[in-house]
């Protein structure tokens, strides 16, 4: 009778703890919503792969993240990739993930490729697509600068141009910030004053809506001797710049290879206007509210005449009677 009483107990026990543990693991809650934060701004075209420079960070609580990787395989990142992830994430004990529908994943920095639970949906892993290259630029690898002002820097992958500034004695930006689009510069007529010079340069994508990192040359120490030489020397030195001319027009690149945009630019004795992307504007334009003619050919602003149309411009240019 003992016996039989304790083989009940003991059955009882077992039943008690297998309910428990059956209860426990009925109890686990789901996650239905998951969110995930992406910064890549570190990957950028011409560099090697590297996980590192992705940070990956989540908002949500009940799971964490366990590993971040490439979907796809390479060396150095191209202007045509289109960088994809897969993040691993584990659910918390006593949780699991019920997530079904693209509505249930928030992805700031990135977009939602797919999503796959493993391990009874402890583990979620989720693929998701970075911000394409095509407008980025890759990395300026160098840039010098010598006491003569002569500055040299190497070409950046999928540029369109480049902006560079002149920083004295770390403080003062010289001649402001020039866009040019080569890849050296003449900054000798800039480094007249003595103190410390480091040129700065950065790389602009084709369509000028992203522009790369500042990279700083060598710093340069000009003492007086030198700033007066180049002073006088720059002084000495052509001023004139060359017409440039493409498929979608002409534009004027000033000696120290810089180019004229959305602004007057006397030459010689005439005077042009250049648009935002520095190509000279012909016929009438209308600019800071006053019309003006330019020639149709040479792209000069007319004054003091009539125009091919019949309208008189005055000695300023500018057309003011009631009409055009």
């Amino acid at each position: 009778m003992v016996s039989f009483e304790k083989k009940f107990a003991i059955v009882m026990l077992s039943g008690i703890m297998s309910l428990a543990a059956s209860m426990t693991a009925f109890a686990a809650s789901g996650i239905k919503s998951v969110k995930i934060n992406i910064k890549s701004d570190a990957v950028t075209v011409g560099k090697p792969r590297n996980i590192d420079d992705i940070t990956v960070s989540t908002s949500g609580s009940s799971y964490s993240i366990e590993g971040v990787d490439f979907l796809d395989m390479g060396t150095n990142w191209e202007l045509t990739d289109i960088p994809k992830i897969t993040v691993h994430l584990a659910a918390d004990d006593n949780y699991y993930f019920s997530v079904y529908k693209a509505e249930d994943f928030k992805i700031t920095g990135g977009e939602l490729i797919e999503a796959r639970r493993e391990n009874t949906s402890n583990d979620l892993y989720v693929d998701i697509k970075l911000p394409a290259l095509t407008d980025q630029v890759s990395l300026i690898e160098s840039v010098t600068l010598n006491s003569s002002g002569q500055a040299t820097w190497s070409g950046a992958q999928g540029a369109s141009g480049y902006q560079i500034k002149l920083i004295r004695d770390n403080s003062s930006t010289i001649g402001g910030v020039q866009n040019l689009t080569t890849n050296s510069a003449d900054l000798k007529y800039l480094m007249n004053r003595q103190g410390t010079y480091v040129l700065k340069v950065r790389a602009l994508s084709s369509d000028n809506s992203k522009s790369g990192s500042w990279v700083a040359s060598n710093a340069v120490s000009i003492s007086q001797a030198d700033a007066d030489k180049n002073y006088s020397e720059s002084q000495s030195r052509t001023t004139q710049g060359t017409w440039q001319h493409n498929d979608k027009g002409w534009w004027y690149t000033q000696a120290d290879g810089s180019y004229v945009k959305s602004a007057w630019k006397q030459i010689g004795s005439d005077w042009y206007y250049f648009n935002a992307d520095g190509y000279m504007l012909v016929g009438w334009q209308q600019i800071g509210g006053n019309w003006y003619y330019m020639d149709l050919n040479t792209g000069k602003m007319l004054s003091n005449a009539t125009t091919p149309d019949g309208y008189y411009v005055g000695t300023s240019g500018i057309y003011s009677a009631n009409g055009k």
